[in-house]
């Protein structure tokens, strides 16, 4: 059995089940990658977050109280987008970002 030190997780996302998946552990306020054998890739550290999926080149995208952004297996991150009310990630396309509102109404947002 293999262990790895992820403080407070809430969820664990996996990107597939293919040999190649990374499972993301996700906290409030940490965010770990790591690969199928929990090997840490990288971990973040940033506030109040929501929600997170997979996009299918490999980058990990959540959100925050007030922000979309993106998480590169080697740690770099960045924002995607602001916004004006929480949204949860349920899932990333190539191009769009499917996610719910605080109402439970899908939302499909656009992306570069």
């Amino acid at each position: 059995v293999t262990k790895i030190s992820a403080p407070n997780t809430r969820f664990a996302i996996w990107s597939g089940s293919d040999k190649d998946a990374k499972v993301a552990l996700l906290g409030r306020e940490v965010l770990v990658l790591a690969d199928r054998q929990l090997n840490p890739i990288c971990t973040i550290h940033d506030t109040r977050m929501k929600s997170g999926a997979w996009h299918p080149s490999g980058i990990f995208v959540y959100t925050t109280l007030t922000h979309i952004k993106y998480c590169l297996p080697n740690g770099d991150t960045g924002i995607i987008r602001t916004l004006p009310a929480s949204l949860f990630v349920f899932g990333v396309g190539v191009n769009k970002i499917f996610c719910l509102d605080k109402k439970a109404k899908t939302r499909s947002l656009s992306i570069d």
